[in-house]
């Protein structure tokens, strides 16, 4: 038996046992990447670096052998800086989306890959569900928003985007359609109270989603009835306001009450409703200050907001939408609504307010028609489907045709991935060692149910060993030599071939979304 030291922890294990397995014994845990157990250790990542305390060297807790009297350290300034450079070399070379382009580009961040294959397998229940958790107000958006989503995707490379706009507004009036339009289960009444102060769309979305975490909202108009620049700012024949008012009883149904004729500066101040309520939301458009301000002691300073996490100087008190000044683009408005009750969630339930949080996302950048072509095996090589119905959108059997034009390049492992794991965790940065023009993006479809990227792949050989210990006939192996080694099934053989007997175990046990599935569970897709 060996005694050690691990982060001033003693420790006991047998001689032979690895700096990895003594800190599991601690309930230490050390980042993996290359690492099974069971497995042969091929060190390959270094992710799992550790320090000798007594010299200063720096050794891989995976296959480094326990010593006598050893002191480990797992975590200090220099580990922490040398694991995120080994991040930082890995993603350097690595030719993957965290998100799809056209995720990254909706201000709202929805989980549009996940919409559409829900689409494409006929679950229109489900797809509202998953517009729903970014989007408000989808039914209204899908008419009026000028879809930056589209403009995003790589489908555009090749002929045509997917119509994402169009997509979001089928499942949205599919369900409006129902007797009973879908309402979010709310949590448990929290007993705190928000007072929104502005109906737009931005106001909405925020009680919308405070709502849905047990808090009790009022918003303030100065109108006759809710929807702001939606109602009076959108002519009838781009947006049906029975549309606009059908999403507003949908976020009354919810338990928001609302107070029309109640112009801020004139009918309350933004101090009584400072004293009134738990926190106050002020999304009205631009105001003069000395409205806002009145009554209070420090009107002179003027509202200064924090633009990630929407608190202004004052206590208490959110600001967004058009009160930054950021245009009138109603899809924004909707985001920072959502974003602000994230904010605000935190603040009520007294938690440090970070703002919504941004996970790390990995960037391929413009494909060129050749690339994106290579996408074109997992969609069907159709033109864009225009509805024949034009006013009133997508008919079922139009809205399964356009999500099957859908190129699916979004990542199929975006929450269990461990190197976008790590890379969130050390605050990695893709570009830091990144030297001149990318390498091509590949796409290896050749297996029923498995695809592989090899500019994903880190090249820990776990695979390769567990179709070896299986018996498959070809399996995996590495082919080439230095920088330029792949891994590949030999004889020029396909993934069908090598992956007859442990597709699945290869798919589960790959540290990144080298090998993933085709059509990945749902749960694997949400954040």
């Amino acid at each position: 038996m060996t005694v050690l030291k691990i982060d001033n922890k003693q420790v006991t294990v047998p001689e032979h046992s690895t700096i990895l397995e003594a800190a599991l014994k601690l309930g230490i845990k050390i980042p993996t990447l290359c690492y099974e157990e069971g497995f042969e250790h091929t060190t390959s990542c270094m992710i799992c670096v550790v320090m000798d305390v007594r010299n200063g060297r720096f050794l891989p807790a995976c296959s480094a052998m326990v010593m006598e009297d050893q002191e480990i350290e797992t975590d200090n300034d220099q580990i922490r800086e040398a694991r995120k450079e080994t991040l930082d070399l890995l993603l350097s070379e690595h030719i993957g989306n965290c998100e799809a382009p056209c995720m990254k580009s909706c201000p709202a961040y929805m989980n549009i890959p996940l919409m559409i294959r829900q689409i494409k397998e006929k679950k229109f229940t489900e797809s509202l569900i998953t517009v729903k958790e970014n989007i408000a107000l989808p039914a209204v958006l899908g008419r009026i928003c000028p879809a930056p989503c589209e403009r995003g995707c790589n489908r555009k490379y090749f002929d045509n985007s997917v119509s994402i706009c169009l997509l979001k507004r089928f499942v949205a009036d599919s369900d409006l359609l129902n007797k009973t339009p879908f309402v979010p289960v709310c949590k448990q009444e929290s007993k705190k109270n928000v007072a929104i102060i502005g109906s737009g769309p931005a106001g909405l979305a925020a009680a919308y989603y405070l709502c849905r975490e047990g808090h009790t909202c009022t918003i303030y108009d100065k109108n006759e009835h809710p929807g702001g620049l939606l109602r009076y700012g959108v002519p009838d024949d781009r947006l049906d306001k029975k549309v606009l008012d059908a999403e507003i009883g949908i976020i009354q149904n919810m338990g928001v009450q609302f107070k029309m004729f109640q112009t801020l500066g004139i009918d309350f101040s933004l101090n009584e409703m400072q004293q009134e309520s738990d926190a106050v939301v002020v999304v009205t458009g631009t105001i003069e200050d000395k409205l806002l301000f009145r009554d209070l002691e420090m009107s002179s300073k003027g509202l200064h907001v924090n633009r990630k996490t929407f608190e202004t100087n004052i206590p208490g008190i959110f600001a967004g939408g058009n009160v930054l000044g950021e245009g009138r683009m109603a899809i924004r408005s909707c985001a920072h609504g959502k974003f602000i009750a994230y904010s605000v969630n935190q603040y009520l339930n007294q938690k440090p307010v970070t703002g919504y949080p941004r996970r790390f996302n990995s960037v391929i950048g413009r494909l060129t028609k050749n690339e994106a072509g290579r996408l074109l095996q997992l969609a069907r090589e159709i033109e864009q489907i225009i509805p024949e119905n034009s006013p009133g959108g997508f008919e079922d059997n139009e809205a399964v045709n356009e999500a099957e034009r859908c190129l699916h390049c979004d990542c199929r492992k975006p929450v269990s991935c461990k190197l976008r794991k790590y890379a969130d965790q050390y605050g990695a940065e893709q570009r830091r060692f990144m030297v001149g023009a990318r390498s091509d993006f590949e796409l290896v479809v050749q297996h029923d149910f498995v695809l592989y990227e090899p500019g994903k792949c880190i090249k820990c050989g776990l695979c390769v060993q567990i179709t070896e210990r299986a018996g498959e006939k070809y399996g995996l192996t590495f082919i080439g030599r230095g920088f330029d080694v792949r891994v590949a099934v030999p004889l020029n053989k396909s993934m069908h071939d090598g992956l007859q007997k442990v597709a699945q175990k290869c798919v589960d046990t790959c540290p990144t979304a080298a090998l993933a599935l085709i059509n990945p569970p749902e749960e694997n897709q949400r954040e």
